[in-house]
């Protein structure tokens, strides 16, 4: 960004609130917008209220975080942002004189541990620039201080004055939609045109959302990208990661404290850690739990979930090979046979029928690349087929895209994450990026100029489009059929056959 294409603004008035923006290449952007302070500034823990003010706006941060599992796929730009406990932040690009414009929130990933939306990957300049539309990017609590809540001990019962799970990073969210939806008029937006999308843990917050009544009216459409079958955790699960997130952090069995009080935002992070490494390889350690109120036990009934959404529409992408990401580390050697019958096995009521679909799409391959398509089909791909078609029974139009489109990352194939730097267009922001490199520059736009649209015509009417502007076919259940985004262009594909997956 050069000095000369980018010239300050007056600043832009909500009240006695003032934000100071910048404008370049005919978008405004107002950076570190603060949707919410906590109710107690003295608790870490505090659900969150309206915003001083006289604070409208602070630094680039991002919540307390370690290393993210994906950094070798991603690259170490959110490593090297500042964190702070005090990031509820938002982003926000508008194109100059916007007026009534639809609005795009997007919720980041992470694992429900890491990430932010004010990262570098996710500058919302170009979709905002050409899809005539408010761009929002959100930060949320992350890892303990969203999910645990302070709670510790062998009852997992929370604090005197909370009990239970209060899923406070979801809670945040909430927050700053309500108060984009108060708000984004001052920026040009249409809060009454919004859609709501998100990332792997960022969709899966979008997805609850979809059907919480707190949320209703806050947004119309919602966009999941690579959105985890992930059923929350139930009271003994959490229980249990309660008691080993106390234990770790020497706080006995809680009886009378809040783990957390006192203690270093590193040392958190380090019990943090100690529940992650107790749960590795049987899924994640710190994850959201079912409250009663904003996240129930039946969230990934997706029959149940479609039935209760209060949105028009849906989009449902995945990639080819989302768990290439997660089994990086594992040795190719150490996956076998066994290893791949046993997994198959657990997680599909048809595993006969599974492995042959296994070995007819990738004949020859690797155990271990087996293992990568088995899982990206019980936990990615499988759960969008079959979310689009309860939506669809619910009156709830779905369009399903598939991003085909492989990394030169050896190993990688179209790996979870892949899809983004295509996605919000800015190819420089992800040029150290271990996925991305060496991906060439035309190729690149060419993804992006095909990618894009999709997503913009679905925050303009809900409707996916192509670049040429022809609308995206529903999904349907009868006929079921997916858009595929290749590298060498875009086609409609059948979708796998019903394998049955075990839920």
């Amino acid at each position: 960004m050069s000095a000369a294409a980018t010239q300050p603004l007056a600043g832009i008035r909500i009240g006695a609130a003032v934000y100071k923006a910048e404008t370049h290449d005919g978008v405004v952007s107002v950076r570190g917008v603060r949707y919410g302070e906590r109710l107690d500034p003295s608790d870490r823990f505090s659900a969150l209220g309206a915003p001083s003010p006289l604070r409208p706006q602070g630094p680039a941060t991002v919540f307390p975080q370690a290393p993210g599992s994906l950094d070798w796929l991603l690259g170490p730009a959110l490593s090297r942002m500042p964190q702070s406990e005090d990031s509820f932040l938002l982003d926000i690009w508008a194109p100059e004189g916007a007026k009534d414009l639809p609005v795009l929130v997007f919720l980041p990933g992470g694992a429900f541990i890491s990430g932010a939306g004010n990262v570098r990957w996710y500058d919302g300049a170009r979709l905002a620039r050409e899809g005539g539309a408010v761009v929002v990017t959100v930060n949320y609590r992350l890892g303990a201080f969203g999910l645990l809540d302070g709670v510790g001990g062998a009852g997992g019962a929370g604090t005197s004055a909370h009990p239970g799970p209060r899923n406070l990073a979801a809670g945040d969210i909430l927050r700053a939609l309500s108060w984009i939806h108060r708000n984004i008029s001052a920026f040009g937006g249409d809060s009454g045109a919004t859609t709501l999308a998100g990332h792997s843990a960022g969709a899966w917050y979008a997805y609850v959302l979809s059907f919480a009544e707190q949320a209703r009216g806050l947004f119309n459409r919602t966009a999941l990208f690579s959105l985890p079958w992930q059923p929350p955790l139930n009271a003994s699960e959490f229980a249990e990661r309660s008691g080993l997130f106390a234990a770790a952090l020497g706080a006995g069995d809680g009886a009378g404290d809040t783990p957390g009080d006192g203690h270093s935002t590193g040392e958190i992070l380090a019990a943090q850690a100690a529940v992650s490494k107790a749960y590795a390889g049987r899924g994640l350690g710190l994850m959201p739990a079912a409250d009663g109120e904003l996240v129930p036990s039946w969230a990934m009934d997706f029959e149940t979930a479609a039935a209760a959404m209060h949105v028009d529409a849906l989009l449902l992408s995945s990639t080819d090979d989302e768990a290439a990401a997660f089994l990086h580390a594992l040795p190719v050697g150490a996956v076998g046979p066994e290893q791949l019958a046993g997994f198959i096995g657990a997680h599909f009521d048809a595993p006969a029928e599974a492995a042959s679909f296994i070995e007819q799409r990738h004949p020859g391959a690797t155990d271990h690349a087996k293992l990568v398509e088995a899982m990206s089909l019980h936990q990615f791909r499988l759960a969008a087929t079959e979310l689009a078609g309860r939506a669809d029974q619910a009156g709830i139009p779905a369009t399903l895209l598939r991003f085909s489109v492989r990394s030169t990352l050896d190993g990688a194939g179209s790996p979870h994450c892949f899809d983004l730097p295509f996605l919000f267009g800015n190819g420089p922001d992800w040029q150290d990026a271990p996925m991305f490199g060496g991906f060439p520059d035309e190729a690149f736009d060419d993804v992006s100029d095909r990618l894009r649209p999709l997503l913009l015509g679905f925050v303009a009417d809900g409707v996916a489009r192509t670049p040429e502007g022809r609308p995206v076919a529903r999904f349907d259940p009868k006929n079921p059929a997916l858009y595929a985004v290749g590298e060498t262009g875009c086609s409609t594909a059948v979708v796998e056959p019903e394998l049955l997956p075990r839920r």
